[in-house]
């Protein structure tokens, strides 16, 4: 063959390789625009007209820069019609899997990823419960949950395109019902109080195996960090004596026996010490404002994620003669404003860690079994047997015993839409008798009025309690007597309203104390130590606006890890050792904040951390081995910890140390060398390289590709727990709200993530460094940018 040929043979084939590469970037560029085409098609409507089937009168729809929705409509019903227009094209798949979530129907959807999330949750049988409960309500909560389904489905059907998230999954949406809205009110109760079904259980056992006086130093109830709104307190418990307790005897616990810790999502160094739980709140009376209006601050914290949970949105409409403005969060899937004003009164909430369920062992009871069916994507149907029991469905197991869950959240009346309400209350007494006993997860309600007035409440339906047992309200194993529940009547319910200095706070802390606080009950709050730490900021002033009050929940003074610098150390023959005088001078350069430019926060935080956990290991493999791997420690195990290395007594001290100076040394330098094995040396061990933001979209858990488009930026954030300022990678303040209802045009509202679900809306991200940068932006909404007209199908 000559060179020639060969030669021509070969621009040949380059030729052919440049018409074949040229077809495929074509084909992948006309696959781009498809998809871009597509989901483009898939974006809200912003302007023009749309239809709605049940419209009485047309609605207005704007939206400013922000996005933020007003809505004017002539009546409350069409006003929800225009609602569930919005939440459906802005953000109906997240509405989708959040009913999806608490039915268990989630596979259906994603596929076999989500079977053991859905095997949870169908135990429950929430579906089948709420096709009853929907016929049970009230015939104007009726009328709400349709107008608001059939303004969902009229803003799905206007879509040109499905959803872009069906698209990717090649899926197709269904329809929302009213059954749905109580979907999405059970899967707020999972979230919120599916840590307590841990807890309580894990303090159940404990209290079962231990000594009486051994488990009220183990799980104390309270102690000096509390910051209770009646300022009652506890005692701490006196050290247990060896013969309750002794880790000198039999052999040290298994390295794999570290109990499980709430919140625990990081690696064993930065993770999180306890459960992270949420939200704080406080309301000043007009005695403590420039105009003798009420006001309210308040910061949800939730997981976050992208786009937010909440949806901002304003509603104006007529009912009963007077015209009503709403304005505040709304959460996708109900038709109701979740937190906000009416110019009347001013709400919002943290959870209530009460005791609102009970385990019963299931030995003896009659047990009727159902199975469900769970439907699962490119899959077989999987079948799962559901056992039922008088007291409630069997869900855990231990030792060979079962145990079945009595929950609040089975119960007649526990979900409804009672708290929509509010919206019409024009004062303090008048909003508690609309939360008291409403159908929804208990929560801290904070309610300020106009006139002046502030109250606290729990928001609820609360049973009663038998107050007659030792230790009332605390977890125990329960027999059938106890789960016979009689709803608590209004008149019975706590409530703290004007108190003589005008300040009222949550941080998740305990309450009250005496028969108010044994109702209430002991689900495992936060440590109080934030509590404390807000209560102390709201004594600091006598006169505060709303941008002083929205201040305190950017606090991140770590007044409560102080203390720790003083047994952080090293003895004698580590203080030498490569690493440990950086870190000590570390502690030394600490501003006491948890900065991002902060090293001493972090060795501080990791310190405390691995003390506790080696401790509880230690004590609960001597007190009870069997509950090694799934005993839970909340908060106030600091209590017995601190008391321990201060005392420092030596049948409370782990295998194989002889001294508790060699045991607190040795986790220094544990810290140490992970700090540096982390981050290559302590001085680059900020706080900031621990603690950024994962404000993640759903879709890049299975595509990490899409990060840099779907994800918000991954900024170092300032702030901690055990302080106003909670804020984790994916866990903090869902909103910033201050609010003083009448003046609306005074409050403060930002949220991260931002507001649209769509990548390609001029919404998506928008507010997120407003709240990232602790910029307050207004509550009400702005000039509007785009408006869209709602009306009646045309006759056909």
């Amino acid at each position: 063959m000559s060179f020639q040929t060969r030669d021509m043979r070969m621009m040949r084939w380059v030729r052919w390789f440049g018409v074949v590469a040229a077809a495929i970037a074509a084909l992948v560029l006309l696959t781009i625009l498809v998809i871009v085409l597509a989901m483009r098609g898939s974006l809200p409507q912003l302007d023009g007209d749309a239809r709605v089937t049940g419209l009485i009168q047309p609605v207005s729809v704007t939206r400013d820069a922000q996005g933020t929705v007003s809505i004017e409509a002539t009546t409350r019903d069409d006003a929800i019609r225009a609602l569930g227009f919005v939440h459906a094209q802005e953000r109906f798949f997240e509405m989708d899997l959040a009913r999806r979530a608490a039915a268990g129907e989630l596979s259906a959807l994603l596929g076999k990823a989500t079977l053991k999330m859905d095997e949870a949750k169908r135990v429950h049988r929430f579906r089948s419960r709420f096709a009853e409960t929907v016929l049970m309500l009230r015939y104007e909560d009726q009328a709400l949950l349709k107008a608001y389904a059939d303004g969902v489905n009229a803003g799905l059907e206007s879509l040109s395109v499905k959803p872009w998230q069906y698209l990717a999954l090649r899926a197709e949406p269904q329809p929302w019902t009213p059954q749905d809205t109580l979907l999405v009110i059970a899967e707020m109760y999972s979230m919120l109080q599916g840590r307590t079904m841990d807890t309580a259980f894990s303090e159940a056992l404990l209290r079962e195996k231990l000594d009486p006086a051994l488990f009220a130093w183990l799980a104390p109830r309270g102690g000096s960090w509390d910051a209770a709104l009646d300022a009652s307190a506890f005692t701490a418990a006196k050290l247990p004596s060896p013969a309750l307790i002794d880790t000198r005897r039999g052999t040290p616990p298994p390295d794999d026996a570290t109990p499980p810790r709430r919140g625990s999502r990081s690696a064993a160094l930065d993770r999180d010490p306890e459960a992270l739980v949420g939200s704080n709140a406080w309301a000043i009376t007009g005695q403590l404002t420039p105009h003798g209006g009420a006001m309210l601050a308040n910061d949800m914290h939730l997981g976050l994620q992208v786009p937010n949970i909440w949806f901002r949105a304003q509603l104006r409409f007529t009912e009963a003669g007077e015209v009503r403005q709403l304005v505040g969060l709304t959460l996708p899937g109900v038709p109701a404003l979740v937190a906000g004003s009416n110019g009347h009164v001013a709400w919002g909430f943290t959870n209530a860690y009460g005791l609102w369920l009970d385990w019963v062992p299931a030995k003896g009871l009659p047990v009727t079994e159902a199975n469900e069916v769970i439907e699962v994507k490119g899959e077989d149907p999987v079948t799962l047997k559901v056992r039922q029991t008088s007291a409630g469905p069997i869900i855990k197991s231990h030792d060979g015993r079962d145990f079945a869950l009595a929950w609040s959240a089975h119960r007649p009346g526990a979900i409804n839409i009672r708290m929509a309400a509010i919206a019409r209350a024009q004062s303090v007494d008048e909003a508690l008798t609309f939360a008291q006993g409403a159908g929804m997860p208990h929560q801290n309600l904070f309610i300020v009025d106009k006139a002046g007035n502030a109250a606290w409440t729990i928001a609820g339906l609360m049973h009663e309690r038998n107050l007659k047992q030792a230790d009332a309200g605390r977890p125990r194993l329960a027999t059938l007597d106890d789960v016979v529940y009689s709803a608590l009547a209004p008149e019975k319910y706590p409530v703290v309203k004007n108190p003589k200095d005008g300040r009222l706070w949550s941080g998740n802390n305990r309450k009250l104390g005496g028969v108010n606080g044994a109702l209430i009950g002991d689900g495992g709050g936060d440590l109080g130590a934030r509590g404390q730490q807000i209560r102390d900021r709201l004594l600091e002033k006598n006169r505060f606006t709303e941008k002083e009050l929205i201040a305190i929940q950017y606090d991140n003074e770590s007044r409560f890890l102080k203390r720790w610098v003083s047994v952080t150390r090293f003895n004698a023959a580590q203080s030498a050792q490569p690493g440990s005088a950086e870190m000590l001078a570390a502690l030394q350069r600490w501003n006491g904040r948890a900065d991002v430019d902060q090293v001493g926060h972090r060795v501080v935080r990791a310190f405390r951390n691995r003390v506790h956990d080696e401790l509880w290991k230690a004590w609960v493999h001597a007190a009870a081995p069997s509950l090694t791997k799934i005993a839970i420690a909340d908060a106030r195990l600091e209590y017995p910890v601190w008391q321990a290395i201060t005392e420092k007594p030596m049948h409370l001290l782990p295998q194989p140390f002889t001294s508790w100076d060699d045991f607190l040394s040795a986790q220094a330098v544990w810290v140490r060398d992970e700090l540096i094995k982390a981050e290559g040396s302590i001085d680059k061990a900020t706080w900031g390289n621990r603690n950024k933001a994962a404000i993640k979209h759903p879709f890049t858990r299975l595509a990490p590709m899409l990060s840099p488009y779907l994800d918000m930026p991954a900024t170092p954030l300032a702030g901690d727990n055990h302080m106003p300022a909670v804020a984790l990678s994916s866990f903090g303040a869902s909103q910033h709200m201050a609010v003083s209802p009448g003046r609306e045009q005074d409050g403060i509202l930002t949220m991260p993530g931002g507001q649209s679900g769509h990548p390609f809306s001029p919404f998506y991200g928008t507010g997120h460094e407003d709240w990232l940068k602790q910029r307050p932006a207004p509550l009400l909404a702005g000039e509007p940018r785009y408006t869209l007209t709602l009306k009646r199908p045309l006759n056909r």
